[in-house]
Protein backbone atom coordinates (compact mmCIF):
# COMPACT_ATOMS: atom_id res chain seq x y z
CA UNK A 1 0.00 0.00 0.00
CA UNK A 2 1.32 3.45 -0.96
CA UNK A 3 0.54 6.29 1.43
CA UNK A 4 1.21 10.00 1.15
CA UNK A 5 1.37 11.64 4.56
CA UNK A 6 0.76 15.40 4.58
CA UNK A 7 2.19 16.97 7.72
CA UNK A 8 1.75 20.40 9.26
CA UNK A 9 5.37 20.23 10.50
CA UNK A 10 8.43 18.12 9.76
CA UNK A 11 7.98 15.00 11.92
CA UNK A 12 11.68 14.97 12.81
CA UNK A 13 13.19 15.15 15.34
CA UNK A 14 10.29 13.62 17.29
CA UNK A 15 10.68 15.72 20.42
CA UNK A 16 7.18 16.98 21.22
CA UNK A 17 3.61 15.71 21.09
CA UNK A 18 2.86 16.74 17.51
CA UNK A 19 6.08 15.51 15.92
CA UNK A 20 6.01 12.26 17.91
CA UNK A 21 2.44 11.59 16.75
CA UNK A 22 3.34 12.11 13.08
CA UNK A 23 6.73 10.39 13.20
CA UNK A 24 5.39 7.31 14.95
CA UNK A 25 2.52 7.09 12.47
CA UNK A 26 5.04 6.98 9.60
CA UNK A 27 7.08 4.30 11.35
CA UNK A 28 4.02 2.24 12.32
CA UNK A 29 2.68 2.24 8.76
CA UNK A 30 6.07 1.30 7.35
CA UNK A 31 6.40 -1.57 9.85
CA UNK A 32 3.03 -2.78 8.54
CA UNK A 33 4.61 -2.97 5.05
CA UNK A 34 3.27 0.30 3.66
CA UNK A 35 5.37 2.56 1.43
CA UNK A 36 5.13 6.01 3.00
CA UNK A 37 6.02 9.36 1.45
CA UNK A 38 6.06 12.43 3.72
CA UNK A 39 5.34 15.95 2.45
CA UNK A 40 5.61 18.49 5.26
CA UNK A 41 5.62 22.17 5.99
CA UNK A 42 8.85 23.51 7.45
CA UNK A 43 7.37 26.42 9.36
CA UNK A 44 9.22 29.51 10.53
CA UNK A 45 8.11 28.85 14.11
CA UNK A 46 9.34 25.24 14.16
CA UNK A 47 12.07 25.52 11.53
CA UNK A 48 14.27 22.46 11.12
CA UNK A 49 17.63 22.68 9.35
CA UNK A 50 18.87 20.00 6.97
CA UNK A 51 21.52 19.00 9.50
CA UNK A 52 18.87 18.22 12.13
CA UNK A 53 17.09 15.62 9.97
CA UNK A 54 18.33 12.05 10.17
CA UNK A 55 19.36 10.96 6.67
CA UNK A 56 17.96 7.48 7.21
CA UNK A 57 14.55 8.93 8.09
CA UNK A 58 14.71 11.29 5.10
CA UNK A 59 15.47 8.41 2.73
CA UNK A 60 13.04 5.93 4.27
CA UNK A 61 10.06 8.27 3.82
CA UNK A 62 11.20 10.30 0.79
CA UNK A 63 10.82 13.39 2.98
CA UNK A 64 9.98 16.60 1.11
CA UNK A 65 9.56 19.96 2.79
CA UNK A 66 8.05 23.35 1.94
CA UNK A 67 8.93 26.47 3.92
CA UNK A 68 6.03 28.45 5.38
CA UNK A 69 5.83 31.50 7.60
CA UNK A 70 2.58 30.69 9.40
CA UNK A 71 3.11 33.19 12.19
CA UNK A 72 0.14 35.23 13.38
CA UNK A 73 0.34 38.65 11.73
CA UNK A 74 -1.66 41.42 13.46
CA UNK A 75 -2.75 43.21 10.28
CA UNK A 76 -3.81 39.98 8.55
CA UNK A 77 -5.61 38.85 11.69
CA UNK A 78 -7.46 42.18 11.90
CA UNK A 79 -8.50 42.08 8.24
CA UNK A 80 -9.69 38.50 8.73
CA UNK A 81 -12.21 39.73 11.31
CA UNK A 82 -14.26 41.14 8.45
CA UNK A 83 -14.45 37.83 6.60
CA UNK A 84 -16.15 34.56 7.47
CA UNK A 85 -13.00 32.47 7.11
CA UNK A 86 -10.94 30.81 9.83
CA UNK A 87 -7.66 32.69 10.32
CA UNK A 88 -6.18 29.57 11.92
CA UNK A 89 -6.63 27.75 8.60
CA UNK A 90 -5.79 30.64 6.27
CA UNK A 91 -2.28 30.82 7.68
CA UNK A 92 -1.51 27.43 6.11
CA UNK A 93 -2.53 28.27 2.54
CA UNK A 94 0.58 27.94 0.38
CA UNK A 95 1.06 27.99 -3.38
CA UNK A 96 4.41 26.25 -2.98
CA UNK A 97 2.85 23.41 -0.98
CA UNK A 98 0.10 23.06 -3.59
CA UNK A 99 2.75 22.78 -6.32
CA UNK A 100 4.75 20.18 -4.37
CA UNK A 101 1.60 18.16 -3.71
CA UNK A 102 0.54 18.36 -7.36
CA UNK A 103 3.99 17.14 -8.45
CA UNK A 104 3.80 14.12 -6.14
CA UNK A 105 0.31 13.20 -7.33
CA UNK A 106 1.29 13.48 -10.99
CA UNK A 107 4.46 11.42 -10.59
CA UNK A 108 3.02 8.44 -8.72
CA UNK A 109 -0.22 6.82 -7.67
CA UNK A 110 -1.18 6.58 -3.98
CA UNK A 111 -3.77 4.39 -2.30
CA UNK A 112 -4.28 6.66 0.70
CA UNK A 113 -3.48 10.28 1.46
CA UNK A 114 -3.34 10.84 5.20
CA UNK A 115 -3.97 14.40 6.37
CA UNK A 116 -2.14 14.99 9.63
CA UNK A 117 -4.50 17.47 11.28
CA UNK A 118 -7.15 19.85 10.03
CA UNK A 119 -4.59 22.41 8.89
CA UNK A 120 -3.65 20.50 5.72
CA UNK A 121 -7.31 19.98 4.78
CA UNK A 122 -7.33 23.05 2.44
CA UNK A 123 -5.44 20.86 -0.03
CA UNK A 124 -8.29 18.38 -0.48
CA UNK A 125 -9.37 20.08 -3.73
CA UNK A 126 -5.90 19.59 -5.22
CA UNK A 127 -5.89 15.95 -4.15
CA UNK A 128 -9.27 15.31 -5.77
CA UNK A 129 -8.13 16.95 -8.99
CA UNK A 130 -4.97 14.91 -9.41
CA UNK A 131 -5.55 11.66 -7.53
CA UNK A 132 -8.07 8.88 -6.95
CA UNK A 133 -6.58 8.04 -3.55
CA UNK A 134 -8.76 7.75 -0.49
CA UNK A 135 -8.43 10.83 1.72
CA UNK A 136 -8.19 10.11 5.44
CA UNK A 137 -8.15 12.86 8.03
CA UNK A 138 -6.08 11.85 11.04
CA UNK A 139 -7.46 14.32 13.56
CA UNK A 140 -4.99 14.97 16.36
CA UNK A 141 -7.65 17.04 18.14
CA UNK A 142 -11.05 18.54 17.65
CA UNK A 143 -9.46 21.88 16.84
CA UNK A 144 -12.47 24.08 17.53
CA UNK A 145 -12.86 22.48 20.96
CA UNK A 146 -9.41 23.64 22.08
CA UNK A 147 -10.31 27.27 21.44
CA UNK A 148 -13.77 26.84 22.93
CA UNK A 149 -12.25 25.52 26.14
CA UNK A 150 -9.65 28.31 26.18
CA UNK A 151 -12.50 30.82 25.87
CA UNK A 152 -14.27 29.27 28.85
CA UNK A 153 -11.17 29.79 31.01
CA UNK A 154 -10.48 33.34 29.77
CA UNK A 155 -11.41 36.20 32.10
CA UNK A 156 -10.87 39.11 29.69
CA UNK A 157 -14.12 39.93 27.89
CA UNK A 158 -12.35 40.96 24.68
CA UNK A 159 -10.08 37.90 24.59
CA UNK A 160 -13.04 35.63 25.37
CA UNK A 161 -14.97 37.12 22.45
CA UNK A 162 -12.03 36.62 20.07
CA UNK A 163 -11.36 33.04 21.21
CA UNK A 164 -15.04 32.21 20.73
CA UNK A 165 -14.88 33.69 17.23
CA UNK A 166 -11.88 31.51 16.36
CA UNK A 167 -13.68 28.49 17.78
CA UNK A 168 -16.88 29.08 15.80
CA UNK A 169 -15.03 29.52 12.51
CA UNK A 170 -12.90 26.44 13.10
CA UNK A 171 -16.02 24.44 13.92
CA UNK A 172 -17.65 25.51 10.66
CA UNK A 173 -14.53 24.51 8.72
CA UNK A 174 -14.26 21.15 10.52
CA UNK A 175 -17.87 20.38 9.64
CA UNK A 176 -17.19 21.18 5.99
CA UNK A 177 -14.09 18.97 5.87
CA UNK A 178 -16.01 16.02 7.30
CA UNK A 179 -18.13 16.03 4.12
CA UNK A 180 -15.04 16.04 1.86
CA UNK A 181 -12.95 13.19 3.26
CA UNK A 182 -13.37 9.44 2.74
CA UNK A 183 -12.60 8.38 6.29
CA UNK A 184 -11.64 9.70 9.70
CA UNK A 185 -9.03 8.48 12.19
CA UNK A 186 -9.16 9.91 15.69
CA UNK A 187 -6.76 9.43 18.57
CA UNK A 188 -9.47 9.08 21.21
CA UNK A 189 -13.01 7.70 21.51
CA UNK A 190 -14.12 11.09 22.85
CA UNK A 191 -13.00 12.81 19.65
CA UNK A 192 -14.64 10.13 17.50
CA UNK A 193 -17.91 10.73 19.35
CA UNK A 194 -17.49 14.49 19.01
CA UNK A 195 -16.94 14.32 15.26
CA UNK A 196 -20.02 12.16 14.84
CA UNK A 197 -22.02 14.78 16.73
CA UNK A 198 -20.60 17.35 14.27
CA UNK A 199 -22.10 15.29 11.46
CA UNK A 200 -19.40 12.84 10.38
CA UNK A 201 -21.01 9.85 8.64
CA UNK A 202 -17.82 8.46 7.08
CA UNK A 203 -15.97 5.33 8.25
CA UNK A 204 -14.07 6.03 11.46
CA UNK A 205 -11.29 4.37 13.42
CA UNK A 206 -9.92 5.16 16.84
CA UNK A 207 -6.16 4.61 16.61
CA UNK A 208 -4.21 6.11 19.51
CA UNK A 209 -0.71 7.44 19.14
CA UNK A 210 1.75 4.59 19.26
CA UNK A 211 5.20 4.54 20.85
CA UNK A 212 8.12 2.12 20.90
CA UNK A 213 7.51 0.99 24.47
CA UNK A 214 10.71 -1.05 24.68
CA UNK A 215 12.85 2.04 24.02
CA UNK A 216 11.86 3.74 27.30
CA UNK A 217 14.09 3.25 30.34
CA UNK A 218 12.16 2.56 33.55
CA UNK A 219 12.58 4.99 36.44
CA UNK A 220 14.26 4.10 39.72
CA UNK A 221 11.62 4.64 42.38
CA UNK A 222 14.16 4.30 45.18
CA UNK A 223 15.98 7.56 44.45
CA UNK A 224 15.19 10.51 46.69
CA UNK A 225 13.90 13.15 46.96
CA UNK A 226 10.82 12.40 44.88
CA UNK A 227 10.90 14.59 41.78
CA UNK A 228 7.68 16.01 40.31
CA UNK A 229 7.74 17.43 36.78
CA UNK A 230 5.84 18.91 33.86
CA UNK A 231 7.23 18.44 30.35
CA UNK A 232 5.57 19.97 27.31
CA UNK A 233 5.87 22.58 24.57
CA UNK A 234 5.08 25.90 26.19
CA UNK A 235 4.26 27.56 22.87
CA UNK A 236 0.99 25.56 22.94
CA UNK A 237 -1.48 27.72 24.85
CA UNK A 238 -3.15 24.89 26.84
CA UNK A 239 0.26 23.93 28.28
CA UNK A 240 1.05 27.45 29.46
CA UNK A 241 -2.45 27.71 30.92
CA UNK A 242 -1.90 24.37 32.69
CA UNK A 243 1.42 25.39 34.25
CA UNK A 244 -0.03 28.72 35.35
CA UNK A 245 -2.86 26.85 37.12
CA UNK A 246 -0.35 24.45 38.70
CA UNK A 247 1.88 27.22 40.03
CA UNK A 248 -0.80 29.72 41.04
CA UNK A 249 -3.61 27.44 42.26
CA UNK A 250 -2.19 24.03 43.19
CA UNK A 251 1.28 24.60 44.64
CA UNK A 252 0.20 27.14 47.29
CA UNK A 253 -2.07 24.42 48.75
CA UNK A 254 0.78 21.87 48.68
CA UNK A 255 3.17 24.29 50.39
CA UNK A 256 0.81 24.58 53.35
CA UNK A 257 1.55 20.92 54.14
CA UNK A 258 5.00 20.06 52.78
CA UNK A 259 7.99 20.99 50.64
CA UNK A 260 8.16 19.48 47.17
CA UNK A 261 10.69 19.60 44.32
CA UNK A 262 9.16 20.43 40.92
CA UNK A 263 10.86 20.64 37.51
CA UNK A 264 9.35 22.39 34.48
CA UNK A 265 10.73 21.87 30.98
CA UNK A 266 9.73 22.44 27.38
CA UNK A 267 10.55 24.64 24.44
CA UNK A 268 9.14 28.15 24.38
CA UNK A 269 9.26 28.47 28.18
CA UNK A 270 8.00 31.99 28.95
CA UNK A 271 10.06 34.44 30.97
CA UNK A 272 7.48 34.74 33.74
CA UNK A 273 8.01 31.08 34.61
CA UNK A 274 11.81 31.37 34.56
CA UNK A 275 11.44 34.29 36.97
CA UNK A 276 9.72 32.03 39.52
CA UNK A 277 12.60 29.54 39.72
CA UNK A 278 14.03 28.82 43.19
CA UNK A 279 15.69 25.98 45.10
CA UNK A 280 12.52 23.87 44.87
CA UNK A 281 11.33 24.94 41.39
CA UNK A 282 13.73 24.05 38.59
CA UNK A 283 12.87 25.66 35.25
CA UNK A 284 14.44 24.59 31.95
CA UNK A 285 13.72 25.28 28.33
CA UNK A 286 13.94 22.64 25.62
CA UNK A 287 15.57 19.43 26.87
CA UNK A 288 17.80 17.56 24.44
CA UNK A 289 16.63 14.09 25.50
CA UNK A 290 13.05 13.87 26.79
CA UNK A 291 13.31 10.13 27.50
CA UNK A 292 16.33 10.65 29.73
CA UNK A 293 14.65 13.60 31.43
CA UNK A 294 11.57 11.54 32.31
CA UNK A 295 13.56 8.51 33.45
CA UNK A 296 15.31 10.61 36.12
CA UNK A 297 12.09 11.92 37.64
CA UNK A 298 9.23 10.19 39.38
CA UNK A 299 5.86 11.93 39.05
CA UNK A 300 4.51 13.53 35.85
CA UNK A 301 2.06 16.39 36.34
CA UNK A 302 -0.50 16.97 33.56
CA UNK A 303 -2.78 19.81 34.74
CA UNK A 304 -4.37 20.39 31.32
CA UNK A 305 -7.61 22.40 31.44
CA UNK A 306 -8.46 23.07 27.80
CA UNK A 307 -6.85 20.64 25.37
CA UNK A 308 -8.35 18.01 23.10
CA UNK A 309 -7.02 14.77 21.67
CA UNK A 310 -4.36 12.63 23.31
CA UNK A 311 -1.30 13.67 25.31
CA UNK A 312 1.75 11.89 23.90
CA UNK A 313 3.72 12.74 27.01
CA UNK A 314 1.31 10.66 29.10
CA UNK A 315 1.98 7.65 26.88
CA UNK A 316 5.73 8.20 27.27
CA UNK A 317 5.28 8.60 31.01
CA UNK A 318 3.37 5.34 31.20
CA UNK A 319 6.12 3.53 29.27
CA UNK A 320 8.75 5.02 31.59
CA UNK A 321 6.81 4.03 34.67
CA UNK A 322 6.24 7.59 35.82
CA UNK A 323 3.39 8.02 38.25
CA UNK A 324 1.01 10.43 36.54
CA UNK A 325 -1.36 12.96 38.09
CA UNK A 326 -3.63 14.41 35.42
CA UNK A 327 -6.89 16.23 34.99
CA UNK A 328 -9.67 14.35 33.23
CA UNK A 329 -9.16 16.51 30.12
CA UNK A 330 -5.41 15.83 30.20
CA UNK A 331 -5.95 12.07 30.24
CA UNK A 332 -8.62 12.00 27.51
CA UNK A 333 -8.26 8.99 25.26
CA UNK A 334 -6.10 6.98 27.67
CA UNK A 335 -7.49 3.63 28.83
CA UNK A 336 -6.63 4.43 32.43
CA UNK A 337 -8.14 3.33 35.73
CA UNK A 338 -7.98 6.04 38.38
CA UNK A 339 -5.99 4.87 41.38
CA UNK A 340 -4.56 1.87 39.53
CA UNK A 341 -2.32 3.19 36.74
CA UNK A 342 -2.90 6.96 36.98
CA UNK A 343 -4.31 9.52 39.41
CA UNK A 344 -7.05 11.89 38.22
CA UNK A 345 -7.50 15.31 39.85
CA UNK A 346 -9.70 18.10 38.50
CA UNK A 347 -9.56 20.77 41.20
CA UNK A 348 -6.58 22.50 42.84
CA UNK A 349 -7.37 20.73 46.12
CA UNK A 350 -7.58 17.30 44.45
CA UNK A 351 -4.32 17.89 42.58
CA UNK A 352 -2.56 19.03 45.75
CA UNK A 353 -3.94 16.04 47.66
CA UNK A 354 -2.59 13.70 44.97
CA UNK A 355 0.89 15.19 45.27
CA UNK A 356 0.89 14.93 49.05
CA UNK A 357 -0.52 11.39 49.00
CA UNK A 358 2.35 10.16 46.80
CA UNK A 359 4.93 11.78 49.06
CA UNK A 360 3.44 9.91 52.01
CA UNK A 361 2.92 6.53 50.31
CA UNK A 362 5.94 4.99 48.48
CA UNK A 363 4.10 1.66 48.12
CA UNK A 364 1.28 3.32 46.18
CA UNK A 365 3.85 4.92 43.87
CA UNK A 366 5.40 1.52 43.17
CA UNK A 367 2.03 -0.09 42.45
CA UNK A 368 0.91 2.66 40.07
CA UNK A 369 4.29 2.69 38.29
CA UNK A 370 4.13 -1.04 37.62
CA UNK A 371 0.56 -0.86 36.30
CA UNK A 372 1.43 2.16 34.14
CA UNK A 373 4.12 0.24 32.26
CA UNK A 374 1.75 -2.68 31.72
CA UNK A 375 -0.91 -0.31 30.32
CA UNK A 376 1.54 1.18 27.81
CA UNK A 377 2.63 -2.23 26.58
CA UNK A 378 -0.92 -3.56 26.24
CA UNK A 379 -2.53 -0.70 24.29
CA UNK A 380 0.03 1.73 22.88
CA UNK A 381 2.82 -0.20 21.23
CA UNK A 382 3.46 1.22 17.75
CA UNK A 383 3.54 -2.05 15.82
CA UNK A 384 0.01 -3.02 16.87
CA UNK A 385 -1.38 0.39 15.90
CA UNK A 386 0.24 0.28 12.45
CA UNK A 387 -1.47 -3.01 11.66
CA UNK A 388 -4.80 -1.56 12.76
CA UNK A 389 -4.40 1.44 10.42
CA UNK A 390 -3.50 -0.68 7.40
CA UNK A 391 -6.46 -2.99 8.02
CA UNK A 392 -8.77 0.05 8.16
CA UNK A 393 -7.33 1.56 4.98
CA UNK A 394 -7.69 -1.74 3.13
CA UNK A 395 -11.41 -1.80 3.88
CA UNK A 396 -11.83 1.61 2.22
CA UNK A 397 -11.04 0.28 -1.26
Amino acid sequence: MKILQLCIRIPYPPNDGGTIAMYNASVALQKANAQVTVLAFNTKKHYITTQEIDKKYEAAFNLQTVYLDAAVKPIAAFINLFSNQSYNIQRFNSVAFTDALKKNLQQQSFDVIQLESLFVAPYIATIRKYSKAKIVLRAHNMEYLIWERLALQEKSVLKKWYLNLLSKRLKKFEQKVLTQIDALVTLTPDDEKGFKILGCNKPTLVAPIGIDVASYKAIDLNTRPIQFFHLGSMDWLPNEEAVRWLLKEVMPIVKLKTTVDVSLAGKGMPKWIFDLADQHLQVEGLVSDAKSYMSKRHVMLVPILSGSGMRVKILEGLATGNVIISTTIGAEGIKYTHGKNILIADTPQQFADGICMLLENPLLMEQISTQAKQLAQQYYDNETIGKSLISFFTQLK
